[in-house]
């Protein structure tokens, strides 16, 4: 433990270090329906509620851990549905208005990842629910069996609370891999991440200038590096990397092939037999392992040889182990003594070039400091109206993606929300084995091209297209794609405007409802001024912690005692010779609909000047930003409304 110590990015005492093998595998619980119904059509319905809230885990030996988890879980509760069963999920949002240790403002929007949903219920990144307040997503499920998961997809701060804990899978089952692999306790969740700790137990953050976090203890299901007691038959491993940053490539340590069943979209059309395979965030592998050649008491560890861009350390090399026991073996069910070859066609699978209709190329890449896709950053799309598209397929095209790694340094797993794709080739030669199957993650190494066939099918609207290394989707590597729609004229899908989240415990009025602006989130709109961004914002954070800020990391805000506007400061950020950035809300009592905000620079011991000025939203939202902003440093910074609030707040500078 001497040099697991003296090589970690943990600080924890060597009394708190987890040692591998020593938890046992814990299996997140299935969530129930609060009540089943059915849909004029003859669908079964089913209600789920979740509570998003802050909690404390049991993760490193003699101290807590507090996280961010659904129903106050990491991971979340496992969801599993049958094929053409809808689902409402009522998604409540009751935690801290602002993260206990970073500050920044914990507004979410939940992605279900792998579902065809509409735009409205996609987790769209700026589509956020404030404290207070439930948004309804509705799920169709009409897509064949697969693993999905559901995360927290909020604007900007994506990878700090998925890496805080708000991630969980969710299983479509349908009659095709229920008669062929194996259900029940033998269909086991793997929700693999990896984390850094603070000397006091805390979660600690430092995603090395946004190109990602690299943690030095590796957590299955919450546990670090547990161990799973197995009967001698097949067991299925649904293994989700939900790492921010961290790739795997996952072996056996006796050497031997595991059977690959399903990627991310579900079952391939043949079983492969692989030795490793790499394995990047948000992608899904369904795999399948033979515990029956091996003798009672045998221990088989999952390890990961790592890939290029990784920063590993002592123990990252581990996994967790599985042991061999004596137990009488249950034979039950599909699966349990038979590997299967054929599996299933797919219409992804199905796709031929000759049927696409126009060939896309688009670089991912850093410029400065901003991550790009496309030449596209989420910056321009929100200053854009939400107009700006990187790709305009119609409904049912059939279009070639080809994604270029050629700037250095990373590698970049590239999620397209909607479509399931088809992996043509990589660097013009045919794809990995274990990629043979539908995708909606594609890993783009350093150096690497891809080549990606899809459909562009199932509904009309906005969706996304990024990075899921999540420090770099935060800052800036986000884009979205219309498919069947002219982005200028109205939308009756809009990912934003046509669900609207509503108070815990009321129901949602008739086509959904708006958010007051207390708890509006800071969404933007174009501002006033030619120079000026309505992206939202958020502070940076730090490096690893060990103390637990208090609420006053977010700036603090001064109001007069009385107004007609309330106005708020909720971000205010400048770093000299870079850029600045103020956002907030502004709730204001009386009839008028529109406003501006105009910022001053109130610095202590100089005249007052105008910095700029940008208009509230119809939520009650402002955002100001600009590169690289004044020439001298900005520490207080007042905010003045047409509609006559105003508010002051220092600035952070770092």
């Amino acid at each position: 433990m001497t040099s697991v110590n003296a090589k970690s990015a943990s600080l924890l005492a060597s009394r708190n270090m987890p040692r591998p093998y020593q938890r046992t595998l814990p299996i997140p619980e299935v969530l129930k329906p609060k009540s089943t119904t059915v849909d004029p059509d003859g669908h079964k319905r089913h209600l789920y509620q979740i509570e998003q809230r802050a909690a404390l885990a049991n993760i490193v030996p003699g101290l807590s851990t507090p996280i961010l988890g659904y129903n106050g879980t990491f991971p979340g509760p496992t969801i599993k549905v049958n094929k053409d069963e809808r689902i409402t999920l009522e998604m409540d949002n009751v935690l801290p208005m602002f993260h206990p240790q970073w500050g920044y403002r914990l507004d979410t929007s939940t992605h279900l990842h792998g579902s065809a949903s509409l735009p409205q219920y996609d987790g769209y990144a700026n589509d956020l629910t404030g404290l207070g307040y439930c948004k309804d997503y509705q799920y169709p499920n009409f897509q064949p069996a697969r693993t999905l998961w559901y995360h927290d997809h909020a604007v900007h701060n994506t990878a700090q609370s998925v890496y805080s804990g708000l991630a969980g899978q969710y299983h479509l089952h349908d009659e095709v891999e229920g008669n062929i692999l194996p259900q029940g306790k033998f269909d086991v969740p793997l929700t693999i991440s990896d984390a850094m700790f603070a000397a006091n137990g805390q979660l600690g953050y430092n995603d090395n200038t946004h190109s990602g976090l690299w943690g030095d203890v590796i957590l299955v299901n919450g546990a670090p590096w547990p161990v799973m007691k197995v009967q001698r038959r097949i067991y299925r491993f649904r293994i989700l990397n939900a790492s921010i940053a961290r790739s795997y490539r996952f072996s056996l340590s006796t050497g031997d092939a595991v059977t690959m069943v399903a990627t991310d979209g579900g079952l391939m059309p043949t079983a492969q037999q692989v030795t490793s395979w790499r394995q990047a965030g948000a992608e899904r592998y369904e795999i399948l392992i033979d515990f029956s050649k091996y003798p009672v008491g045998k221990r088989v560890e999952l390890r990961n040889l790592s890939n290029k861009n990784n920063v590993d350390y002592d123990y990252t090399g581990r996994i967790m182990a599985f042991d061999v026991t004596s137990e009488p073996v249950d034979t039950s069910g599909p699966g349990a003594r038979v590997l299967p070859t054929l599996l299933a066609a797919s219409g992804t699978m199905s796709l031929k070039t000759s049927q696409s209709v126009k060939t896309r190329h688009m670089r991912v890449k850093r410029d400065l400091e901003t991550w790009t896709i496309g030449g596209m950053t989420w910056d321009e799309v929100v200053k854009s109206g939400y107009r700006k598209v990187l790709a305009d397929p119609d409904l049912n095209d059939v279009e070639i993606w080809e994604i270029e790694n050629s700037s250095g340094g990373w590698f970049h797993p590239v999620h397209i929300h909607l479509v399931d794709f088809q992996i043509l080739s990589r660097n013009g030669r045919a794809p990995f084995p274990y990629e043979r199957g539908p995708k909606d993650v594609v890993y783009v190494g350093e150096g690497e091209t891809v080549r990606l066939l899809m459909k562009f099918e199932h509904h009309r609207g906005r969706y996304m297209i990024h990075c899921h290394n999540l420090p770099h989707e935060d800052h800036d590597m986000m884009a979205q794609f219309s498919v069947g729609i002219d982005t200028n004229e109205d939308d009756p899908n809009h990912p934003i405007d046509a669900v609207r989240p509503h108070l815990i415990g009321e129901a949602p009025a008739s086509g959904g409802t708006t958010q007051p602006t207390e708890t509006a989130s800071p969404e933007a709109t174009e501002s006033a001024a030619p120079i000026q961004s309505a992206a939202p914002v958020t502070t940076e954070t730090a490096a690893p912690v060990t103390t637990v800020p208090t609420q006053s990391a977010a700036p603090v805000t001064t109001q007069p005692a009385t107004q007609t506007d309330v106005v708020t400061i909720t971000t205010a950020r400048h770093r000299l010779g870079k850029d600045i950035t103020f956002a907030g809300t502004s709730k204001y009592s009386g009839t008028a609909t529109g406003g501006t905000v105009t910022l001053y620079d109130v610095t202590p011991g100089r005249a007052a000047t105008r910095i700029g000025a940008t208009t509230i939203n119809s939520l009650g939202s402002w955002t100001w930003t600009t590169k690289p902003g004044p020439s001298r440093q900005v520490t207080m910074v007042r905010a003045d409304s047409s509609r006559g609030g105003t508010a002051t707040a220092s600035v952070r500078t770092s």
